[in-house]
């Protein structure tokens, strides 16, 4: 008798994590390239530079948090962009143990720079989509970034 064909509990092709995991190491491979080849500047670094470039002025443990980072590639991301001339830090007048980041001028051009770059990245890949399939997938996929919350790893709040 033949060995039945069993079917693998996971088909990476019909798993969204899977689908998530390439299209951001394809994607996000050019923005990282663009971000270490022009910048020096590492994808933690520019994570960091994006979160600051939304939120400014805002704490490190503020972009932490909201980039799912923990504090020691935080900490690294910092120390890099902080002496590539990127960021300022000051200490917080209200509660004085609290440091407050600010993106420096240098490090506003980089922002505008790449996330220019990223928002034509996007467009690219999504231009086979009609508008109405765009928004739906937005939709969709703030929906599940939101759930992933529930998933979030307690050493980095």
């Amino acid at each position: 008798m033949a060995p039945r064909s069993r079917r693998p509990p996971l088909q990476l092709e019909q798993s969204l994590l899977y689908h998530y995991a390439v299209v951001s190491l394809r994607v996000g491979g050019l923005i990282h390239a663009l971000c270490r080849e022009r910048y020096g500047m590492s994808a933690h670094g520019w994570r960091v530079v994006a979160h600051l470039g939304e939120l400014q002025p805002v704490s490190a443990k503020e972009i932490g948090r909201r980039a799912a980072m923990d504090s020691v590639t935080l900490s690294r991301a910092l120390s890099q962009i902080d002496a590539l001339g990127f960021i300022e830090r000051r200490i917080d007048e209200s509660d004085r143990r609290r440091i407050i980041l600010r993106l420096t001028p240098s490090g506003q051009v980089v922002y505008d720079t790449v996330a220019r770059h990223t928002v034509a990245v996007e467009a690219d890949l999504l231009r086979g989509l009609t508008a109405n399939e765009r928004s739906t997938l937005r939709e969709l996929a703030r929906r599940v970034w939101k759930r992933s919350d529930k998933f979030a790893r307690p050493d980095l709040d």
